[in-house]
C-alpha cells in the first residue's frame, strides 16, 4: 500500500513537473517568437539589409536606411542603396521602379529612378497637391529621374499625408550600366509606419 502511494505521489509530481516545464517552454517560445517577429518587422519596417538576391556571381541586397517621415512634418526622407555583400560597396548604375502604397493599397507614388552610384535619396515635401511633382533631372539613357550631384530627388505632394502603414516596393530593373537591364527585375518590399 505504501509503495502504491509513493508511486502515485511520484506520478503526480512528475505530471506537475511536466505541466510546469511545458508552461515555461510555451511561455519562452511565445516570448522569443514575439521578440523575433518584432525584430523582423522592425528590420523590414526600417529596412536594414533586406534579404539578398543572386545576380551572376554576386550576392546583393537592398540596404534601406531608416526613413525620417512624419505625417505632420514638412519633409520626409527615404534613402536606400543596392550593395554587393562581398565587397560592401554600392552596385553602380542601378535603375529602380519605386512604388509607394498606403494601407488601403492605393498607389501614392510611382517613378523610375536611377542612382549612378547605386544610391537613391528621396525627399518628400508634404504639400496639398492632387498628384505629385518630381524635381530632378530626367536621364534619357536610363529612362529615369536622377539626382543632381548626390542631392536628393525632391517630390512635392501628399504622398505621406496621412498616418498609417505605407508599403514601399522597389523593383530593380538594371545594374552596372545606365542602359543595361536585368532579364527579370529584383523586387524588394518594406513597410514604413507614419505617425
Amino acid at each position: 500500500m505504501k509503495l502504491n502511494k509513493r508511486i502515485s505521489l511520484i506520478h503526480r509530481k512528475t505530471r506537475l513537473g511536466f505541466v510546469f516545464i511545458s508552461f515555461i517552454t510555451l511561455l519562452l517560445l511565445t516570448t522569443n517568437y514575439n521578440i523575433f517577429k518584432d525584430s523582423y518587422e522592425q528590420m523590414l519596417g526600417h529596412g536594414h539589409n533586406l534579404p539578398p538576391s543572386i545576380v551572376g556571381d554576386r550576392e546583393i541586397f537592398l540596404n534601406f536606411t531608416k526613413p525620417q517621415i512624419e505625417s505632420t512634418a514638412e519633409n520626409g526622407i527615404i534613402n536606400f542603396a543596392l550593395v554587393d555583400k562581398k565587397t560592401g560597396n554600392n552596385i553602380p548604375h542601378v535603375t529602380y521602379i519605386v512604388g509607394i502604397y498606403n494601407q488601403e493599397n492605393k498607389n501614392m507614388f510611382t517613378a523610375n529612378l536611377h542612382g549612378h552610384n547605386g544610391e537613391i535619396k528621396l525627399e518628400f515635401h508634404n504639400k496639398e497637391l492632387e498628384n505629385y511633382n518630381i524635381n530632378a533631372n530626367y536621364d534619357t539613357l536610363s529612362a529615369s529621374y536622377v539626382s543632381d550631384f548626390g542631392s536628393p530627388i525632391k517630390i512635392d505632394g501628399s504622398v505621406f499625408s496621412n498616418p498609417g502603414k505605407y508599403r514601399v516596393v522597389a523593383e530593380i530593373t538594371g545594374i552596372d550600366f545606365d542602359n543595361t537591364f536585368l532579364p527579370e527585375p529584383l523586387k524588394y518590399e518594406y513597410t514604413i509606419n507614419v505617425r
